[in-house]
């Protein structure tokens, strides 16, 4: 009887750590999930900076060297 129990004691404990290793897995898997979009979000703020100052400084720069000409040569 004593062998049986022993043999369920240990089927048991591997069990347990077969799943532990499993829920750790899952848990290393969330947190790289997360680390993966942290990166996208992060890049993703900076082309979003990027281009809510770039964009601005292009169109006035465009204006300056071909918008005004059209604008003063409209006026006449």
């Amino acid at each position: 009887m004593s062998l049986v129990l022993a043999a369920s004691l240990a089927g048991l404990a591997k069990t347990l750590l077969v799943t532990l290793i499993a829920v750790l897995n899952g848990v290393l898997a969330l947190l790289a999930a997360l680390a993966t979009w942290k990166t996208y979000l992060a890049i993703g703020t900076k082309v979003l900076l990027i281009a809510l100052f770039c964009v601005p400084v292009l169109g006035i720069l465009v204006f300056l060297v071909w918008g005004q000409r059209v604008v003063r040569d409209n006026q006449r």
